[in-house]
């Protein structure tokens, strides 16, 4: 197997390069030698060290980015996007080392009968960007005490260690993205999952896609906070309909969703380790780039739009 030289930069503090998602993903396939005269760069949004490399550029991101094609070669991100050179390829495939083949039936059943519940409702943020998750913690709380083990108005005595132990006990969790678009899915919903715990969801419009809308509670399928909150009342009250809940498979019609596909995702960075080994982001084009780049920083710090 021939070696790959690969080097990720401008991802976020404490990112480590032999341990995260993508480099665990990937190194079952092929060869991989962290460089510092790489091949191949891997990128996110967090700074513009990537505008110093000559070689092919990958973008990646976990956050609701969109990718900048004046300035990546290949992108990975959340958007539905028909481009040879893009990969669908949410957060929550590569997010630690969970086998989505624990979350289809009958095998589930097992996550089900391991995560008894004995609690009502969690809540783990750690920034407070999402002015919205925290107003839907307040009103709920109005009902119930809803436990916070984040470090956003965290109700524990201080932020958890591990957070899929918290979630155990509990029969809800509010598992609000920071932010909603299309196709923008995280780990936390799919974490929910793990846990037997049910997720009460505020992000993509288009969840379907992801994961099977009958085993979500989903914001945007109520027309108030408070409809919701009294769907959440009732499940937890209603044993039977509860039950009936969480025996709902979590990918539609009981299947892994092609986002896990490995064969998928192996075809696509075949092709992109087979070609070329010079970055097409130059001239004009990397111009370009830079501008739609500074336009986007300068929106977020002064208009903060909702969708990035």
């Amino acid at each position: 197997m021939d070696l790959i030289k690969i080097k990720f930069v401008d991802f976020f503090l404490g990112f480590i390069q032999t341990d995260n998602g993508i480099y665990t993903l990937l190194s079952k396939f092929y060869n991989l030698e962290i460089s510092d005269e790489p091949d191949f760069v891997f990128y996110s949004c967090w700074g513009n060290t990537h505008l110093t490399y000559s070689c092919t550029k990958i973008f990646v991101t976990g956050e609701n980015v969109r990718p900048n094609f004046f300035h990546c070669d290949y992108a990975l991100g959340f958007d539905f996007l028909d481009r040879e050179n893009y990969l669908r390829l949410p957060l929550y495939v590569y997010w630690k080392d969970f086998k989505p083949d624990d979350l289809v039936f009958p095998k589930y059943n097992r996550v089900i009968e391991n995560n008894p519940k004995t609690k009502f409702c969690c809540f783990v943020v750690s920034n407070s960007v999402s002015k919205h998750r925290i107003e839907f913690f307040k009103k709920l709380t109005t009902y119930k005490q809803v436990d916070s083990g984040g470090k956003v108005l965290n109700t524990i005595s201080g932020p958890i260690s591990n957070k899929l132990d918290f979630m155990r006990p509990y029969r809800f969790m509010i598992a609000f993205e920071n932010s909603s678009f299309p196709g923008y899915v995280t780990e936390k919903i799919y974490e929910c999952f793990f846990t037997n715990t049910i997720p009460i969801y505020w992000g993509s419009d288009r969840i379907e896609a992801d994961f099977n809308p009958q085993r979500i509670l989903n914001r945007m399928d109520y027309e108030s906070d408070e409809s919701l909150i009294d769907r959440i009342i009732y499940l937890e009250k209603n044993e039977i309909a509860y039950l009936d809940f969480i025996r709902q498979p979590v990918f539609v019609n009981n299947i892994i969703s092609t986002y896990f596909d490995v064969d998928r995702i192996r075809i696509f960075f075949d092709m992109i380790f087979s070609g070329s080994k010079e970055t097409q982001v130059r001239g004009i084009r990397k111009q370009i780039g830079t501008l739609l780049r500074k336009k986007r920083n300068f929106e977020i710090k002064f208009l903060k739009p909702k969708f990035r």
